[in-house]
């Protein structure tokens, strides 16, 4: 392949203020709060304590003044909670805590350039808040997390349409539509596992 693609890249990328690019420690934020959440859905404690070590190193690192400073403060209430759930093994409210820091990040990252839509970590984000629920036994829960991944997913596809990704978005609409009409929470599981590693190949092809 011809080296011209990646050398334009790179030029598109480095006319990016470096002001305008995501704080390394939030990314760190976000990747470490999938990752604890993760651990706590599995039952995997060990790991989960060394998330959280990275978790709250990389909360650490966070530049001040972050904005919305009300979502700041609501990640760093949520830092407060997780010590004490992951020592315990509470595994909803670890998920719960882990999963509302990447909600937080998401807010937090609006003021900042990316190659992303903001509706793809919004995807991610509810395909876990699924996992929550039938953690939980929560049916409303997973129902409405549900209708907003289909409200999402609408103002997203038009986008991923005109740049091509028609195979991507004929899987995540088969989802979509599966989710709606799934009655088991067995199959319900499965189509979250499945959201979720589209999400990812999405949010991988777009970066």
């Amino acid at each position: 392949m011809s080296a011209v693609p990646y050398i334009f890249l790179i030029a598109l990328i480095s006319t990016i203020p470096v002001a305008d690019q995501r704080p390394l420690a939030l990314s760190e934020v976000d990747d470490s709060a999938r990752y604890l959440f993760e651990c706590a859905r599995d039952a995997k404690w060990m790991q989960a304590n060394g998330q959280l070590d990275t978790l709250q190193r990389a909360v650490g690192d966070l530049p001040a003044g972050l904005r919305p400073a009300d979502v700041a403060a609501a990640l760093r209430n949520r830092m407060r909670e997780l010590p004490d759930d992951v020592s315990r093994h509470e595994r909803i409210r670890t998920m719960e805590a882990a999963n509302a820091i990447t909600e937080s990040v998401i807010g937090l990252s609006a003021a900042f350039q990316s190659p992303v839509p903001a509706q793809v970590p919004r995807l991610a984000y509810l395909g876990r808040q699924i996992e929550v629920g039938i953690a939980a036994g929560r049916k409303a829960a997973i129902a409405r997390a549900v209708a907003e991944i289909r409200q999402t997913w609408d103002e997203l596809r038009p986008d991923l349409e005109g740049r091509g990704h028609r195979a991507d978005v004929r899987r995540m609409t088969d989802i979509v539509v599966s989710l709606e009409t799934t009655k088991e929470t067995a199959e319900d599981a499965a189509l979250a596992r499945d959201e979720l590693a589209t999400v990812n190949h999405l949010e991988a092809e777009l970066k």
